[in-house]
């Protein structure tokens, strides 16, 4: 199939054509260099006399195990439409620009993109499965732990799948301490009298525990 240019990130003015699965991308290679190691190194590579790599539409560089629409949000932030608009919104969006920086080695990009991921509402259980994924704190993850561990239903088959058996059988042996000691809400939810007064010990007992079977050190206000 023949490569088709990119509606909006083919520019007249550009000086590198770069192609991804089968769209062409007409960029700026001082852009990419001034932001990332890879790119400048990428450009420093020496050619064969006469070629025309990344000159032509007939012969770009090909960027290979990339997906066109990952490296478009890529260049969404690298090209704003508008000075301090940024259109990405979702949690999907922001993970694609995390392996982007991750793979342009590019520090500023990735800790802009986990501080907007920091921001948003994410499910829990797809919270720590991201926050594992990208080596993020695991102290940020206490309250995700919290909600899962002491939620009335189980995990699913696929969480569990998701999660995998090391944190599937710690989540699952947190649970049954919860349960034991009266810490889940299923239990406080069927004895009233728990509930008045009952909260913040509750919170502070499953945090307890979440970090002992987890293995979350704990932080010096936690243990005051």
């Amino acid at each position: 199939m023949r490569a088709h240019k990119h509606r909006e990130y083919f520019f007249e003015d550009g000086n590198v054509i770069l192609q991804v699965e089968d769209t062409l991308f007409k960029l700026h290679r001082s852009l990419l260099e001034k932001h990332s190691p890879v790119f400048r190194e990428l450009f420093t590579i020496p050619q064969p006399e006469g070629s025309t790599e990344g000159r032509t539409d007939d012969d770009p560089i090909v960027l290979a195990g990339i997906q066109a629409i990952n490296f478009t949000r890529f260049l969404w932030l690298l090209y704003p439409p508008a000075l301090g608009f940024c259109k990405i919104t979702t949690v999907e969006e922001w993970m694609s620009v995390v392996d982007q920086a991750d793979r342009w080695q590019m520090d500023n990009l990735r800790e802009h993109a986990v501080s907007q991921l920091r921001q948003l509402y994410i499910d829990p259980v797809r919270k720590i499965l991201i926050w594992h994924r990208y080596n993020l704190p695991a102290h940020e993850l206490v309250a995700s732990y919290v909600d899962v561990i002491s939620r009335p239903q189980p995990l699913s088959l696929g969480e569990a799948q998701d999660l995998g058996l090391p944190l599937f059988v710690k989540i699952a042996h947190a649970r049954d301490v919860v349960h034991a000691k009266g810490a889940c809400r299923c239990c406080v939810n069927l004895n009233p009298r728990m509930q008045q007064g009952f909260s913040a010990v509750r919170d502070r007992t499953v945090e307890e525990i979440v970090r002992t079977v987890i293995g979350i050190p704990f932080s010096s206000s936690a243990k005051s």
